[in-house]
C-alpha cells in the first residue's frame, strides 16, 4: 500500500514593508498641502482697507502650527525632514505650472494668459519660499526644541510663542522682499505695511489657536507609543548648557 502524497508546501506571502504606527506621515502630507496651497494664493494681492496682505495669508500660518507640533511631539531631525518635505512637495509643483505654462495651448483653449497670470509668478514665489520658510521654519523648530530642553513640558506656552516670534519675523522678511514686488508692492511705505501686518497677523494667528495646538500636541503625546515625555536628547539640534 502506498503511502498518502506529501502535500505541497503552501506559497509563501507577499512580502510588504511594515508601516510604523505614527501620526508623522499623515502631518508631513498636511504640511505639503499647506505650503503647495499658501504659495499659488500669495500671487494675490488682497487689501482690507488700507492693510495690504497676499491671498495666502489665512494658510501660510498654519504651516507654523504644524511645525510647532512637529517639534514639539517629534523633535527637532523630524521637523526638518518635514520642512525640507514639504518645501521639495512646493518646488516639484513649482516645477509643474513652469512646464504647463510653456506647453503650446491648443487652439481651443482660451485661458492661456489667464493660466500665465495667476501661475506664472509662482516660481519667483517659491523662490522666496525657498529662503524664508526653510529659514523662518527651521530657526522656529531650533528656539522650540532649545527651550524644551530647559524646561522640558512645563510652559509650553513659552515654546509656542518664543519659537514663532523669532520663525515668523525671519520668514515674513525675506518672503516679503522677494513676493513684493510680483504682486504690485513698489514704495518702501507699502513695503513695510506688507511686512509688519504680515508679521504681526501670523504670531496674532498662533497666539489665537494656541488652545488646539495645545490640544493636538497633548492628543499625539498620549498616542504615540515612543513618545516619553522627558525629551530625546539625539533629536535635540544642540544640548542645553
Amino acid at each position: 500500500m502506498s503511502s498518502p502524497a506529501t502535500p505541497a508546501p503552501a506559497p509563501a506571502p507577499a512580502g510588504f514593508a511594515r508601516r510604523p504606527r505614527t501620526y508623522f506621515d499623515l502631518i508631513v502630507a498636511a504640511y505639503c498641502v499647506v505650503l503647495v496651497l499658501s504659495n499659488v494664493a500669495a500671487t494675490k494681492g488682497v487689501a482690507f482697507g488700507p492693510v495690504l496682505t497676499d491671498g495666502g495669508f489665512f494658510l501660510f500660518p498654519l504651516a507654523y502650527v504644524l511645525g510647532d507640533v512637529v517639534s514639539e511631539v517629534y523633535g527637532f531631525r523630524s521637523a526638518r525632514r518635514a520642512i525640507v518635505t514639504s518645501f521639495a512637495a512646493g518646488l516639484f509643483s513649482s516645477v509643474v505650472f513652469w512646464l504647463v505654462i510653456a506647453l503650446p495651448p491648443a487652439d481651443f483653449y482660451e485661458g492661456q494668459a489667464a493660466f500665465e497670470a495667476v501661475l506664472g509668478p509662482v516660481p519667483l514665489i517659491v523662490a522666496g519660499s525657498l529662503l524664508g520658510y526653510l529659514a523662518g521654519q527651521l530657526l522656529n523648530a531650533f528656539v522650540l526644541v532649545r527651550i524644551k530642553a530647559r524646561t522640558r513640558e512645563r510652559h509650553l506656552w513659552a515654546r509656542l510663542i518664543g519659537s514663532t516670534l523669532v520663525g515668523e519675523l525671519v520668514d515674513t522678511i525675506i518672503f516679503c522682499a522677494v513676493a513684493a514686488p510680483i504682486i504690485g508692492i513698489s514704495t518702501p511705505g507699502d513695503f513695510l505695511n506688507y511686512v509688519v501686518v504680515g508679521y504681526v497677523y501670523k504670531v496674532l494667528v498662533e497666539v489665537l489657536i494656541m488652545p488646539v495646538t495645545y490640544a493636538v500636541i497633548g492628543w499625539l503625546k498620549r498616542r504615540e507609543p515612543t513618545y516619553g515625555g522627558t525629551g530625546v536628547p539625539e533629536e535635540s539640534p544642540a544640548p542645553a548648557r
